[in-house]
């Protein structure tokens, strides 16, 4: 029945509204007043998701996204326990080392490759996970909606908004240099930064750089980035061997895509006066972009 309502949609919508095909008509939203969605409905099931808007600015101390580059393993985790942790992807491995409050999955690939670890995190009543409706139905077509024990805020990829048009890069100067709250960068192919996660995110080819957007979102004036390394590429992340590694982009993208949106987003960030440090001494984001420290030199007691 699926594949009837999906060719359906196919013959009644142009190709820029492809990314919405298998969501009709099963899924219905609504949208607040900044486009953002604050009301899903999934096969009859209304899903109870996170305002993003009291998320603001709500978390006062120290935030440390925990990435999954295999630097973490030299990580003491004690030093930085005072910190709020917003983990991506396969970092819930360390769960029984920190404890996670956020967490960030927008990648399908992971969801359907790692369930192993997605349906720990959905099980986890003490976290709010961010996801896309994307991968929230991938979610849910495996797990029901009554499985779902942790918070869920939904975010949105820019380039793809549901049931909106797909926006390339070559087109966000176009369509979101007059939203404030998006920054948008000269860079080739174009990136930018969402100061307004309830507009939508940036993707940059990265889980990280989201992470950074929502940190951004929900944090005070420091953030700590841990495992972030972005070298290695064709290595294991912390938590695989080359028996289980999954496939990553991030080499391909670098570049091009990944390191100059890091480049001008620490230009902003600086400029808001919102300090980021870089964990991973050897990351491939050098020094021109984050500041490099352990945290034994950033929280040396005076």
């Amino acid at each position: 029945m699926g594949s009837i309502f999906k060719q359906i949609y196919r013959y009644t919508h142009e190709r820029a509204y492809r990314h919405n095909e298998n969501f009709w008509p099963h899924i219905r939203i609504q949208r607040g007043a900044e486009d953002h969605i604050e009301r899903l409905v999934w096969r009859k099931n209304e899903i109870k998701i996170e305002a993003l808007d009291s998320l603001r600015k709500t978390v006062t101390n120290d935030m440390t996204i925990l990435a999954t580059g295999p630097s973490v393993n030299d990580l003491d985790f004690e030093l930085l326990s005072e910190t709020t942790f917003i983990g991506v992807n396969g970092a819930y491995h360390l769960r029984d080392k920190v404890v996670f409050s956020y967490y960030v999955i927008v990648d399908r690939g992971f969801v359907e490759n790692r369930f192993d670890i997605v349906g720990k995190v959905l099980d986890d009543p003490e976290l709010t996970l961010f996801t896309t409706v994307h991968c929230l139905n991938d979610m849910l077509n495996c797990v029901g909606v009554d499985k779902i024990k942790c918070r869920l805020a939904i975010i949105e990829d820019l380039s793809y908004k549901i049931f909106r048009k797909s926006v390339v890069p070559a087109e966000y100067a176009l369509n979101f240099n007059d939203n404030k709250g998006l920054s948008v960068y000269p860079t080739d192919p174009l990136s930018g930064f969402s100061w307004d996660i309830r507009q939508g995110i940036f993707d940059a080819g990265t889980v990280a750089y989201w992470a950074l957007q929502i940190a951004v979102w929900l944090s005070s004036n420091r953030i700590l980035l841990a495992g972030v390394d972005m070298n290695n590429f064709s290595s294991p992340r912390f938590y695989e061997n080359e028996n289980n590694k999954q496939k990553s982009f991030l080499g391909e993208n670098f570049n091009q895509v990944i390191k100059p949106a890091f480049l001008n987003a620490s230009s902003e960030l600086n400029h808001a006066g919102i300090k980021v440090y870089n964990l991973s001494m050897n990351s491939g984001l050098t020094e021109e972009i984050f500041e490099k420290a352990t945290p034994d030199v950033i929280f040396k007691k005076n």
